[in-house]
């Protein structure tokens, strides 16, 4: 909201990773560098708090819970200061610690850590009726190693792939649902391009190390947007590279409204036309001129 006040401020904060995909053997503590930067003139404090990952979404941001879930690391992760006074232009490194159970069975495990501003009510414009506190979030994505190997994409399953069979106007969804079945994270590359009627293919989306977490499924929407001339169209869907590649396909046929308005228009004309012959014909009859 504009700041009217006084002291109403516009906190702009930054953090660095804001993802960290870390491998450890279990019994093994490792520590990880976290940056927090500010880059507004006032001092914002901050107070940080672990969380579970509940899953991640399908737009691919991950959603936090305070509750226990099935592979949950919170109780892993300890900071060297919880608790801080973020000076204005200025940036603090943290240490978050990831001590893993000597017990820890094999497989990825998830945790967050979550630093929420604590501002005084003077930091705000006294005349909004609505008060935003920033917070910024670490998610780590825990690998425990054990006496196998890690999987890959090679062992993810494309659980379905859709299109509309028939399309009359943009943007096409296509619809990816991709399956990950082993215990681990698995960190998909790929992309999902659409092979028009006309013209070279096009890419839509391009997967870059999306993650897919263990035992879980997750679905990809993408659109195609660009313009739909009559015919028929093919969606593709690649995952990996080489011969371990994952590849699915789907076909669609596009007739515009456009197109559509066009050949009813012109069928209107036709059959306008032919009706006019035949009462010219009739008319004749009747009369005796023909």
């Amino acid at each position: 909201l504009p700041a009217r006040a006084q002291n109403a401020i516009s906190p702009s904060l930054s953090v660095n990773p804001g993802l960290s995909r870390e491998t450890v053997a279990p019994g093994e503590t490792k520590k990880v560098e976290i940056w927090l930067g500010n880059l507004g003139a006032d001092p914002i404090p901050l107070s940080a708090t672990t969380f579970n990952i509940a899953k991640i979404s399908d737009a691919g941001a991950p959603e936090f819970t305070r509750a226990s879930v099935k592979r949950s690391a919170s109780d892993w992760l300890t900071l060297d200061r919880p608790d801080l006074i973020l000076a204005g232009n200025s940036e603090q490194k943290l240490i978050a610690t990831i001590t893993t159970p000597k017990d820890a069975a094999p497989g990825g495990y998830s945790a967050a850590i979550i630093f929420q501003a604590k501002l005084p009510s003077y930091y705000f414009d006294l005349d909004a009726n609505t008060r935003i506190l920033p917070a910024l979030s670490v998610s780590f994505l825990i690998s425990v190693t054990g006496s196998g190997q890690i999987p890959s994409t090679a062992d993810i399953k494309i659980k379905s792939f859709e299109v509309p069979k028939v399309v009359v106007s943009g943007p096409v969804p296509v619809v990816t649902e991709v399956s990950n079945p082993t215990d681990y994270f698995i960190y998909a590359d790929g992309d999902v391009t659409i092979a028009p009627a006309y013209g070279d293919n096009k890419t839509i989306n391009e997967l870059s190390r999306s993650v897919i977490m263990p035992d879980s499924s997750r679905k990809y929407v993408n659109a195609y947007s660009d313009r739909i001339w009559p015919g028929v169209y093919t969606a593709t869907v690649k995952l990996g590279e080489g011969n371990s590649a994952l590849v699915a396909s789907a076909k669609f046929v596009a007739i515009p409204w456009q197109f559509i308005v066009i050949v009813f228009t012109l069928l209107i004309i036709i059959l306008a036309l032919v009706s006019r012959r035949r009462l010219k014909r009739a008319m004749a009859a009747l009369t005796g001129k023909e």
